[in-house]
């Protein structure tokens, strides 16, 4: 229980320094393409499509990631935590801030 702790803890102190890339692509896909599809009425299909593409743009992030910090997985591997558990966390908890995002803008468009 204790390592499920530190793992959260870990992920979300790591998605700190990236969230500035991941939540500046979200907000490109949300409002270049779901807004525009959500007000001509033709965005009831696109979720899956719309999730594929976000997962899609964590590669770019990670590239990005280890380019401008190398040396940044030294604090998390003394944790503990390697770079598979941390970087899937933070893909699981993007996917589903940015799913939360879509949910709250078809709430408010309709």
């Amino acid at each position: 229980m204790v390592f499920v702790f530190t793992w959260l803890r870990a992920v979300l102190l790591f998605y700190r320094s990236i969230a500035p890339f991941m939540l500046g692509i979200s907000g490109l896909i949300l409002a270049a393409v779901l807004l525009p599809a959500l007000h001509e009425g033709w965005g009831e299909g696109l979720l899956p499509g719309l999730l594929l593409t976000k997962l899609a743009t964590a590669p770019v992030v990670w590239y990005l990631s280890e380019q401008l910090r190398p040396g940044q997985y030294w604090f998390y591997f003394n944790l503990g935590v390697s770079r598979r558990r941390l970087w899937s966390g933070v893909v699981a908890l993007d996917g589903l801030l940015f799913l939360g995002g879509v949910l709250a803008m078809r709430a408010g468009v309709a």
